[in-house]
């Protein structure tokens, strides 16, 4: 199975004014919150009226405007699934703090599972399936480019880490065309956002054969060469409805329907106007699949997919994907997936050096920190191996306060042993050596050798802020897709300008 998802991080506001650090005054900074519970809107839509451009709230319901739009006397117009739509003079917001913006949620109008639209009865298998065979005439098939805000995260104890983030253009040459294949990406800037803490060793691409990173009970294809932006285009299974895409989806065009139950069927709204939501239910021990899919009632057009895998309740992936409709064609708003991972971290105390005294026959321990119950240590507590064979100590002594000195045992039956590690091994040869010390601790309580396995969450992420038409795609500075976008040999776009742009940065500076 392939993964891939989304983790909400909770931040505890009320409905007043925060304090901004100086950092981000070049911004007009709000947060959006649901008027009745005071909880973030997350991935809401904000446009900037008169100006075919906008920014996605981050999942702490936070945005950034910048500054020198205020002076346009502009308007935000703000929108998400489920709540009336809000608009927002700029000319009423402060600059000097983090403005909380109240949006009212919309009525739902509960229906039954088997509805009345356009004279005819539809269940939801029928919409689905209606909204599926219309995707070549919602969406578009003609080229287009995405001008957006990437990123790349993880969360470690609800702490942002390993924040790279990035202004891309996308150029898609259409929905007749296949995605992975043909569409191309400039990378207009990329960076690492030294204002959150990086953790390298979480940062590290995954790595099954150790195990050192991992998801767990899933596994991500590697055919795509660690590029997480390419990684999070083919997880769009709108865009690419044709073929497979992850898990359980398989290819929508022709799995979905079959692959999943459709239990409640209801009415809400988006701008306005009515959308079915259809929750999904999907049970294949011990995995369970939940979520929801929002389809426009006169169009049909998928409007949104929120798409979730749970192992006996607990969160492997989560995938938002949502669409807008821009002149009676639906383009990507935002895509959004989080997988949880582990990694099992060096040990806090370990050998960092084994050295064999070939000469007066013993091996040389040192550690890293100095061990706390040595005179707890017995010989049985010790295993070295030659070849896969035991080779057995005879003393142990504590040279200094973090080194061992082990002496090999000499009897009869070693002898053969210890000629095989004492002699010299000839030139190119290997022995296999193999040596472990239990119950040893140091201050801290750690076990020598004991890796801790910590699990965290992956989030990747692009939030288009303007559509545009195109013509011919550049054929110089595109993105290498197999390599990774931090890789040096990433070539930066150099056409077009992205000084309207900006990168909506998570809101790590608000404050009671």
């Amino acid at each position: 199975m392939k993964t891939i998802g989304l983790l909400i991080l909770w931040i505890s506001l009320s409905p007043s004014l925060f304090s901004l650090h100086a950092q981000e005054q070049d911004f007009l900074t709000g947060v959006l919150m649901d008027l009745k519970t005071k909880e973030p809107l997350a991935f809401a839509t904000i446009r900037v009226q008169g100006k075919a451009i906008g920014v996605i709230s981050n999942q702490d319901g936070g945005f950034k405007v910048p500054l020198s739009f205020k002076d346009e006397g502009t308007v935000l117009e703000i929108s998400s699934m489920g709540y009336e739509t809000k608009e927002v003079p700029l000319s009423t917001l402060k600059t000097d703090i983090i403005n909380v913006i109240l949006v009212q949620a919309a009525i739902l109008k509960l229906q039954e599972t088997v509805v009345t639209a356009k004279k005819k009865r539809l269940s939801a298998r029928k919409i689905i399936k209606i909204a599926i065979g219309r995707i070549p005439q919602n969406y578009p098939n003609d080229a287009f480019s995405l001008l957006g805000y990437y990123r790349d995260y993880q969360l470690k104890e609800k702490e942002y880490i390993n924040l790279n983030e990035a202004i891309v253009q996308v150029f898609d040459p259409g929905f007749k065309s296949e995605d992975y294949l043909q569409t191309q990406y400039g990378i207009l800037s990329y960076s690492s956002n030294k204002a959150f803490k990086i953790d390298s060793f979480a940062a590290r691409p995954y790595d099954y054969e150790k195990r050192d990173k991992v998801i767990p009970d899933a596994k991500l294809v590697s055919d795509y060469g660690g590029n997480e932006l390419v990684i999070l285009s083919i997880h769009d299974a709108i865009r690419n409805y044709n073929i497979r895409t992850y898990s359980y989806v398989y290819q929508l065009a022709t799995d979905f329907i079959k692959e999943h139950r459709f239990p409640k069927l209801e009415t809400t709204s988006y701008n306005g106007l009515e959308v079915y939501k259809i929750s999904m239910r999907k049970n294949r021990f011990p995995f369970q699949v939940t979520g929801y899919i929002y389809i426009d009632k006169d169009s049909f057009a998928i409007r949104k997919l929120d798409y979730r895998v749970n192992k006996e309740g607990t969160l492997l992936y989560e995938i938002l994907v949502e669409y807008s409709s821009i002149q009676n064609k639906m383009y990507l708003n935002y895509i959004s997936f989080h997988n949880k991972f582990a990694i099992r971290r060096p040990a806090a105390f370990r050998m960092e050096k084994v050295v064999l005294d070939r000469e007066n026959g013993y091996l040389k321990v040192m550690f890293n920190k100095a061990p706390v119950n040595f005179d707890d240590l017995k010989r049985n507590d010790i295993r070295f191996y030659v070849k896969g064979r035991p080779l057995l100590i005879d003393k142990i002594f504590q040279t200094t306060e973090d080194e061992l000195l082990l002496i090999l045992s000499s009897t009869k039956n070693q002898k053969a042993l210890r000629r095989t590690l004492f002699s010299d091994v000839p030139a190119g040869g290997q022995i296999k050596l193999f040596l472990d010390i239990k119950k040893l601790k140091d201050a801290d309580g750690n076990l020598l050798n004991e890796r801790q396995i910590e699990e965290l969450d992956q989030f990747r992420e692009f939030f288009t802020q303007k559509v545009m038409p195109r013509g011919e795609i550049p054929l110089e500075n595109l993105m290498v897709k197999r390599i990774p976008l931090y890789d040096a040999a990433q070539p930066l776009f150099k056409e077009g300008k992205h000084g309207a742009f900006w990168k909506n940065s998570p809101l790590k500076t608000v404050q009671k």
